[in-house]
């Protein structure tokens, strides 16, 4: 580079200075991209051998000995399912009819079980038997006077037919007989009547059941109208289900069909009770009603699903022992004929029995071990 003499303007003694330090960071720079570079190319197996294109190489093992089962197709009822939910067939809601003060409550839980005709609640009636005493008093001033009716109308028809009491003394005697008569009837009414609304301070349980729940406490006052709890009976179960019109026409009153619960892991056949002659205006769906043996453990309100026959089709099954998991993956094992276990991942469907639908992953006539290789 040239040197400036010292007798050189002052703007050439300003230029600027040019040497190797000014290549350090672009190289740097570059050299830095060209490492991501390889590290990348490493990462994608640019520096490793390929693996030649074709079919997964699965190794094989021999199957242990054991049962072994043959896939085979079994021609069997199509069905779709509609939802529903388990409902009593016989459900009471027990309310109060008078206003009054709870007195005595029998209830103490909900799923307490309770008899047809057991006490569950008694009210405050101290007023309704002061009414029911009045009502009888009234009934026996009544009847009092129609007996002090009766004789004076005897004594006139007697002296009437002597001659010697006048024909308007008879008439009025008769009327007063009538209407002391009436008056007995009407006081009888009267004493029903208390009894009757003396007898709703008695709250008893209409049907026999399972108390859902208690929903007021003792010493609580209770209206006309006010619920005091509901009760079931879980021996009269159905499971009520939304179906859609097209679904809902394959079925008819009195046909068996497949239910299954879900939170009891259990498939049972119920009977086609009821089908609501009106579709649900939003939905365009019916209301069916199932009923059949209610098994144990069965409550209302669990989630059900109805299994609607549609036709017939094709399904494969395989043992529930043939099947193991790994995480939520589904897997057999399948023999070959020289003895050699392959694992095969298949997709299941619903339940049979002891059996279980096979979506995919497997075909007819391949053979798997009996007892899962866990």
């Amino acid at each position: 580079f040239p040197v400036v003499p010292p007798d050189c303007p002052s703007h050439h003694r300003r230029m600027p200075r040019f040497s190797l330090g000014h290549l350090r960071r672009p190289f740097l720079l570059l050299l830095g991209l060209a490492a991501m570079a390889g590290l990348l190319a490493w990462l994608m197996g640019a520096f490793h051998a390929r693996v030649p294109a074709g079919p997964p190489v699965q190794h094989e093992a021999q199957a242990p000995a054991g049962p072994r089962h043959l896939v085979q197709s079994v021609r069997t009822l199509r069905t779709e399912t509609a939802v529903g939910t388990v409902r009593a067939v016989r459900e009471a809601l027990v309310a109060s009819r008078i206003l009054g003060r709870v007195k005595t409550l029998a209830i103490t839980r909900a799923g307490q079980p309770v008899q047809q005709g057991e006490l569950l609640a008694e009210l405050d009636a101290s007023d309704l038997q002061a009414a029911a005493q009045q009502a009888r008093a009234a009934l026996d001033a009544a009847k009092t006077r129609r007996d002090q009716t009766k004789l004076d109308f005897e004594r006139s028809q007697t002296l009437a037919q002597q001659g010697i009491a006048a024909p308007a003394k008879l008439d009025a005697d008769r009327a007063a007989f009538e209407a002391a008569t009436a008056e007995v009837a009407r006081a009888e009414q009267a004493v029903a009547g208390a009894d009757s609304m003396l007898g709703f301070a008695t709250i008893t349980a209409p049907l026999g059941g399972i108390v859902v729940d208690k929903q007021v406490n003792q010493g609580d006052v209770v209206a006309p109208g006010q619920p005091i709890c509901t009760i079931y009976d879980p021996t009269q179960l159905q499971l009520v289900a939304t179906v859609r019109e097209e679904l809902a026409g394959k079925l008819r009153i009195g046909q068996a069909v497949e239910v299954t619960l879900e939170a009891l892991g259990k498939s049972c056949q119920g009977v086609v009770a009821e089908i609501v002659p009106a579709a649900q205006a939003v939905s365009r769906a019916f209301e069916v009603k199932v009923t059949g043996p209610c098994q144990p453990g069965i409550v209302t309100g669990m989630f059900g699903r109805l299994h609607v026959p549609v036709g017939e089709v094709e399904e494969l099954r395989v043992p529930r022992a043939a099947i193991a998991s790994a995480g939520q993956l589904d897997f057999v094992h399948v023999v070959a004929a020289d003895g050699a276990m392959v694992r095969r991942f298949v997709r299941l469907g619903r339940a049979a029995g002891d059996d279980v639908q096979v979506l995919s992953g497997l075909a007819a006539g391949e053979t798997v071990l009996g007892n899962a290789v866990r």
